[in-house]
C-alpha cells in the first residue's frame, strides 16, 4: 500500500503494482470513499466514466468524491489516496475472510473494507457511513445558499 497526494495521484507520480483498491481522504485525514478498479485506479478515476474529468485546467467532477475534490480546490490536491493491492488487501480483511475461500478477487474484499471503513460519501455495502468532516468550502456554501434561494421562491412564494 502507498499513500500520496492527489495531485501526485493524478500525475502518476508512482509505480502502479497493480493496484486495485484506492482509500480516499481528506485533509484532515478522514475516509471519505474507498473503491475498486479491475483494469487500474488512475483509469478508474480519470479514464471513461471515472469519477473526474481533468483536462489540462479544467477540473470536474462527476461522483460525489469526484465533486467533493472539485469544490474543494486547491486544497483538496493534497489530500492524500491510498492505493492498496489485492494482497494488501487481503492482509487487512484476513479475520473477516473464510478460511475455505480458494479464489478471492477483489470483488469480495470491497464489500468487506467499506464496511470496516465506514466511509462518509459511499452509498453501497455501507450500513453505517460515516459524518463528512470536511470544512465547507466557499463554493459549497455558495451551492447552498443557491439552493436555499430556490427553494424559497418555489415553495414559500405566494
Amino acid at each position: 500500500m502507498i499513500e500520496l497526494s492527489f495531485k501526485e495521484f493524478h500525475d502518476q507520480n508512482y509505480e502502479d503494482e497493480g493496484y486495485c483498491l484506492y482509500v480516499m481522504k481528506n485533509g484532515l485525514g478522514d475516509i471519505l470513499y474507498a473503491g475498486i478498479s479491475v483494469v487500474d485506479v488512475w483509469s478508474r478515476w480519470f479514464g471513461w466514466g471515472g469519477h473526474m474529468t481533468w483536462d489540462g485546467n479544467i477540473i470536474y467532477g462527476e461522483s460525489p468524491v469526484g465533486v467533493k475534490i472539485e469544490n474543494n480546490l486547491p486544497n483538496s490536491l493534497n489530500w492524500k489516496i491510498q492505493l492498496w493491492t489485492l494482497d494488501d488487501c487481503l492482509l487487512f480483511c484476513r479475520n473477516e475472510l473464510p478460511d475455505n475461500m480458494s479464489e478471492i478477487t477483489i470483488h469480495d474484499v470491497e464489500p468487506i473494507i467499506i464496511q470496516k471503513f465506514s466511509p462518509a460519501l459511499n452509498a453501497t455495502y455501507n450500513l453505517t457511513p460515516r459524518k463528512d468532516t470536511t470544512p465547507k468550502s466557499q463554493k459549497e456554501k455558495d451551492l447552498e445558499q443557491k439552493a436555499d434561494a430556490a427553494y424559497q421562491k418555489i415553495f414559500n412564494n405566494k
